[in-house]
């Protein structure tokens, strides 16, 4: 059966060689193009978080410790009783309760808290010198969903990526949105009106996140990053700033910012 068909294919090829040749090359051009422009890459199913020490190491290692020395990196701390008292007080809220499993505290003084992969009161570990998913960590700020998808194009890319090639998996560029996330949230206790230092200034604050080029040393000198990746989407379309309720003592999120892979943009 199957010399047979050989030999239909052969006659075939001589009484219409363009014919065969044309739809050869429909089947072989596009597999060779695609092979050359997006080669096979095993992705996670869903996007997840992995916490700040996924990105310590052999990548980035300066910006982790720069990271920690960081308010972001002592959040969690703020929850519990007697920490920043003032603060509390001013803003409403008794100072001696322990709001460390509070889920509308958790929200923005953790990392992906209620989301896939993201912090879990009395379960995610805690540690005062690696810290990780109990604080607010890189992913909060640089992933819609959680960096387990984009770290995956970072390493197979060798960071030779470009923003809105990376995007489509859930980085975001959006920084002065992401700030408001949790800086200007109406759910937030500490406002403008109860205290004037917590109005929010993009320009001001973004200069204190994380000085990294101090923290180059001789384990990490090789990670600097000279590689332009284009302007992204989210840059000049913010997402959407998430919004949640607190059923039945667990948080609910009306609607997140990464849907079935589409980044959803905060309208005008």
């Amino acid at each position: 059966m199957k010399k047979t068909f050989e030999i239909s294919c052969r006659q075939r090829a001589k009484k219409h060689p363009i014919l065969f040749l044309l739809l050869a090359l429909s089947v072989m051009v596009p597999a060779l193009l695609r092979a050359e422009e997006e080669p096979f890459i095993r992705m996670p199913d869903k996007p997840a978080y992995m916490g700040a020490a996924a990105c310590n190491g052999r990548c980035h290692d300066p910006w982790y410790r720069a990271w920690k020395d960081t308010p972001h990196a002592k959040t969690y701390e703020l929850l519990k009783p007697g920490v920043r008292a003032n603060a509390k007080t001013m803003a409403g809220i008794n100072p001696d309760t322990d709001y460390t499993m509070n889920p509308n505290c958790l929200r923005c003084h953790t990392t992906g808290y209620g989301q896939k992969g993201g912090f879990v009161p009395a379960e995610t570990p805690i540690s005062e010198w690696k810290p990780s998913m109990e604080q607010v960590g890189c992913e909060m700020c640089h992933t819609a969903r959680g960096g387990n998808q984009v770290r995956v194009i970072m390493k197979k890319s060798k960071g030779e990526f470009k923003r809105s090639k990376i995007e489509q998996w859930g980085a975001r560029y959006d920084y002065e949105n992401i700030c408001l996330r949790c800086h200007g949230h109406p759910k937030s206790p500490h406002k403008p009106s109860v205290d004037p230092k917590y109005s929010f200034n993009y320009k001001e604050r973004k200069n204190h996140i994380h000085d990294y080029e101090k923290y180059y040393d001789e384990f990490n000198k090789t990670q600097i990053y000279k590689i332009k990746h284009g302007e992204g989407v989210t840059e000049k379309h913010p997402l959407m700033i998430e919004d949640w309720d607190i059923v039945d003592g667990k948080i609910r999120f009306k609607k997140l910012p990464l849907w079935d892979g589409w980044l959803i943009f905060k309208r005008k």
